[in-house]
């Protein structure tokens, strides 16, 4: 689970994901806040401090909690009641990803308005169809060498695709909304890498596994290139 995610066009951070990473149990993490609740009925915030949470019902894994969405600025009044060098550690990381989900925010505001970027937006949307229409055609390549999950395909070649780049999926944003131009190039040219290479491969008659894993490798090699000074 990611440390932080968007809600209503701000970043929060779930209870749940912070009983985790603090090694608290959710029950004790949840009468702090409820604690925090209690002291802010009685404090005037002004708009350069706004504590927010909202809850919401979820399920992790199969199992069904509530969760208090936080702000930072809740947040904030939350952790300082945790002690200890465990929980400054934490503190130090959730802080940070609040601090890097903004930046994200902002920079997708500012590329949505760049003629030059949505313009190379626009051609990397094109190119990923093209992409998509190749891995189909592994989807049914696979499948009809025996895999019976080939349609996970999609998401294990996307994936593979950013981790050879060295990033992250994110939902919200989309991470390509927040890539600069340079960035988007390098995911255009890796995705056809895999095109290419996926293409080339089933031409070849190889095992699916090994077509997969020998795209992964292409990609990895792709990504080390671009990281060597």
């Amino acid at each position: 689970m990611e440390l932080v995610e968007v809600q209503h066009n701000d970043v929060f951070c779930d209870s749940h994901v912070v009983a985790k990473k603090f090694d608290q149990k959710p029950g004790r993490i949840k009468k702090l806040i409820t604690n925090v609740i209690e002291d802010l009925e009685v404090h005037e915030c002004t708009h350069y401090f706004n504590p927010k949470y909202i809850i919401e019902e979820r399920e992790y894994r199969g199992n069904k909690y509530t969760a208090y969405l936080m702000n930072r600025d809740f947040f904030s009044l939350l952790v300082m009641r945790l002690k200890g060098q465990k929980a400054v550690k934490w503190q130090i990381k959730f802080i940070a990803a609040f601090n890097a989900m903004e930046q994200r925010i902002k920079t997708a505001d500012k590329n949505a308005t760049d003629p030059a970027w949505v313009s190379q937006r626009t051609q990397g949307k094109i190119a990923r169809r093209e992409e998509t229409d190749v891995i189909k055609d592994f989807v049914e390549y696979a499948t009809q060498q025996g895999s019976k999950s080939a349609k996970f395909y999609y998401k294990h070649i996307t994936n593979a695709t950013y981790q050879a780049l060295g990033l992250m999926v994110q939902r919200k944003p989309k991470l390509r909304d927040t890539l600069n131009l340079y960035e988007i190039s390098e995911i255009l040219l890796a995705e056809r890498i895999a095109k290419n290479a996926l293409r080339k491969y089933m031409d070849l008659e190889r095992n699916y596994k090994d077509i997969y894993s020998s795209v992964k490798e292409d990609l990895i090699q792709f990504g080390s290139g671009l990281r060597i000074e």
